[in-house]
């Protein structure tokens, strides 16, 4: 049984020289510490290792650059480390020859070599059509409950996830199963099997085309056409460049996929620097007003702000500035790339029918089959139904099996099956209602998930009893990377003590050591003794350290260093 368990994250920070490294374990892992003491950045941090985009504090943001995280999934270990939008994703088979599974700046590709490690074969569809895999704040939507959107929403605290279509619809189907791994692989066989048959087919209509030139004995002409002359061997040549067409029209389509995808990621690049910029634009303006020295609100560390510190923030802007120029040249490229493949594209289209009209008026497809005929050749003419049977036969067989898929892919969706599924959550569900002392009519699922009608004292109680249930439920799963659960407690200020209560009223079920619960929380628990792993967070503003700085910074070097070809 494959289970996802998180072994260790390395969160370090060129800016202060310093860094901080956080080990878990399998069951329970309780992080505590009052508030401001980083247990919302760090728990943030694994999900962001991962590219899933957060909401960080400003500060944390400006000061941890580099992350490294470890992490089991089953018998395998593995390694991501990232920087901005930089990602490398090692499977270590050996902790000193580690293998890159995965080396980009382009999320999409290091998505795909995730998901296969996974063995998730769900694909998506993004708002411009594009098909991309799944990616991981989609996987991890529900194993997360953050400090602040996740108390009031369920599954979004993510921000990467909305320019994917039907983003919610799938992936809440997806996480209890019901269209799990079974009914993605059936679907990915159902688009091989169209894909199979579209090419029996256009070979099929190219060879019909010939075998009725050969075999008409009179070639009627339309009275409002004009008859063309092509002899032999250009009509040969014609059905030979038709079919080179048909492919060029295709591979234009996989093109003007691939770039438009790339388009999209290049604007959002556009927006994230823009976004930069107005932050390192406020960090100027601060400090214009500040003395000579500047002490950081997170870790006290005192910073100089002379005039040439103030300056590289100026050069940070101009930098950014001239990177937003390279992105803006990259778009126009890309823009003008597309508007080549459009007019290629119509400029085959007009070819083709060109084509079309010679073969479909030309006296030598009626010349041709009569010299067949009167060469006693209607052998190629039994030979080309033979064939043509062939390819018929290949479409009847892949149609058949596309059909069985079809029945496979509705007995997946049948009623009954969701059903079942339902009654085996509802009874996990209802009873961490009851152990919450919610009222179980407060219990109503659209699409396998709780809808939040209620506002008051109670919501949060719901939502926190919905993640925990649901990561209860899928710790029964055969295969799944559903058995892990990140949970940050809202602040004590302002929160309903029945809320703040509820988190520990349910601890006792998740120290089961088949999955892994980490809870962020303020407070003692009550369960610290029967814990896996308790990490205290002492002072506030000081989660990052010195000691190992320089031991974490060379790893994450060494690391960087990889080839993937290695």
């Amino acid at each position: 049984m494959k289970r996802l368990l998180i072994k260790k994250l390395i969160v370090i920070s060129d800016v202060e020289e310093s860094s901080r490294e956080v080990s878990f374990e399998a069951g329970l892992n309780l992080l505590i510490g009052e508030n401001k003491t980083g247990k919302s950045s760090l728990i943030k941090s694994i999900f962001y290792s991962f590219g899933c985009e957060m909401i960080f504090e400003d500060d944390w943001k400006k000061l941890v650059q580099r992350y490294i995280l470890y992490f089991d999934y089953g018998d395998i270990k593995y390694c991501i480390i990232r920087e901005k939008k930089f990602i490398k994703f090692f499977r270590m088979i050996e902790e000193s020859s580690p293998i890159v599974l995965a080396e980009t700046e382009h999320f999409h590709d290091y998505c795909a070599a995730l998901m296969q490690e996974f063995e998730v074969s769900m694909d998506c569809l993004t708002t411009a059509g594009v098909k991309i895999p799944l990616t991981p704040p989609l996987l991890f939507r529900f194993q997360y409950i953050d400090q602040d959107l996740g108390w009031s929403k369920i599954g979004e605290s993510f921000s990467n996830m909305k320019y994917i279509r039907n983003w919610k619809e799938n992936t809440n189907k997806y996480v209890v199963g019901y269209q799990g791994e079974e009914y993605y692989k059936e679907k990915q066989n159902q688009l091989i099997i169209k894909n199979v048959v579209q090419e029996y087919n256009v070979k099929l209509k190219y060879f019909n085309e010939l075998l009725k030139a050969i075999q008409t004995q009179k070639y009627v002409i339309d009275s409002n056409q004009e008859e063309i002359n092509v002899d032999k061997s250009q009509l040969k040549a014609i059905f030979s460049e038709l079919e080179e067409l048909e492919r060029r029209k295709i591979k234009i389509e996989d093109e003007t996929s691939v770039l438009k995808n790339i388009l999209y990621e290049r604007n959002l690049q556009l927006t994230t620097v823009r976004s930069y910029i107005k932050e390192l634009d406020k960090d100027h303006e601060f400090a214009l007003n500040q003395e000579e020295d500047i002490i950081c609100p997170t870790c006290g560390t005192v910073h100089k702000n002379t005039m040439f510190d103030r300056l590289g923030i100026v050069k940070d802007i101009q930098s950014g500035n001239e990177l937003i120029k390279q992105i803006r040249n990259e778009v126009k490229e890309m823009e003008s790339a597309l508007v080549q493949l459009s007019v290629e594209k119509n400029e085959l289209n007009k070819r083709y029918v060109i084509l079309k009209k010679k073969v479909e008026h030309s006296k030598e497809s009626a010349s041709i089959a009569n010299i067949y005929r009167n060469e006693g050749k209607q052998e190629l003419v039994l030979t080309g139904k033979f064939e043509r049977d062939k390819i018929v036969n290949s479409i009847l067989e892949e149609e058949r099996k596309a059909k069985l898929i079809e029945e496979k892919i509705k007995e997946l969706n049948s009623p009954k099956r969701r059903k079942q599924i339902l009654t085996s959550f509802k009874a996990i569900y209802e009873k961490v209602l009851d152990d919450l002392n919610v009222p179980l009519h407060t219990l109503k699922l659209k699409d396998f998930v709780q809808e939040l009608t209620k506002t008051g004292s109670e919501k949060p109680r719901i939502i926190y009893a919905y993640h925990v249930s649901l990561y209860l439920y899928n710790l029964n799963r055969i295969v799944s990377p559903f058995n892990f659960l990140a949970i940050d407690t809202p602040n004590q200020q302002g929160q309903d003590w029945k809320n703040l209560k509820s988190i520990d009223e349910v601890l006792g079920q998740l120290l089961d050591k088949r999955g892994q619960v980490i809870i962020g929380t303020e407070r003692e628990t009550g369960y610290e003794e029967q814990a896996s792993k308790v990490i205290r967070l002492l002072e506030a503003r000081k989660t990052l350290i010195k000691q190992d700085y320089q031991n974490h910074k060379e790893l994450f070097i060494e690391l960087e260093k990889l080839s993937i070809n290695k």
